[in-house]
């Protein structure tokens, strides 16, 4: 199958398709250098397993005088795609979570002034979002309020308005955090080559089994 698809068009490393594994491979690049350039083996062999993916996709052929040197092209590639994704998604949820305090405020004052108007012929559903904690890490919630009458969307503002200084303190925090991502993302740009270097043996052992 490897034979037949470098024969055809490579998937390249921006693309789509490619793109889960390209922000993989540049996850475990980030890890590597935050740990002081080191990999603990569940995430050897994640990379691992990122790497036979891209085999297949990239059509990595284990014959020839050196079938590496392509290999690692492609490593260097994906690494700096995915570095690519993760910095604009990055910017995508900096700008939002920027935001997330008037959103929140502008959602609390539509569910007031449906309360005041009192007209209620069926329950409304309200979504919105905030910041929270989910295990060891603060993520993006979104919960929904499903209102019936005009006591409760007063209780849902009432809610909105007890929870709002636990959310600004959680959204702060997240916002840094979101921010010292794009200082790792950043930084891997001058690591890229060193890493690939680094997973010079993983990439031999996924084409080891191309034999």
């Amino acid at each position: 199958m490897l034979e037949d698809m470098s024969a055809r068009t490579r998937v390249g490393p921006g693309s789509a398709e490619a793109r889960p594994t390209a922000i993989k491979i540049a996850s475990i690049a980030i890890a590597w250098i935050k740990q002081e350039r080191h990999l603990r083996v569940r995430q050897r062999e994640e990379l691992r397993r990122a790497f036979a993916t891209a085999a297949e996709f990239r059509g990595w052929i284990a014959s020839g005088p050196n079938p590496t040197d392509p290999a690692i092209k492609d490593v260097i590639s994906l690494t700096k795609a995915g570095a690519k994704h993760m910095a604009q998604d990055l910017v995508e949820r900096v700008a939002l979570k920027k935001k997330e305090s008037q959103t929140l405020q502008k959602t609390a004052d539509s569910i007031a002034k449906m309360a005041e108007k009192g007209d209620w012929d069926e329950p409304v559903e309200v979504d919105y979002s905030f910041t929270g904690r989910e295990e060891d890490h603060l993520a993006t919630k979104t919960e929904t309020f499903t209102l019936a009458n005009a006591d409760e969307a007063r209780d849902a503002v009432a809610l909105m308005e007890k929870k709002s200084g636990s959310w600004e303190t959680l959204r702060v925090q997240m916002l840094e955090d979101l921010k010292g991502k794009q200082k790792q993302v950043k930084g891997l740009e001058a690591e890229i080559k060193d890493f690939a270097e680094f997973a010079r043996g993983l990439v031999d052992d996924v084409l080891a089994i191309l034999h």
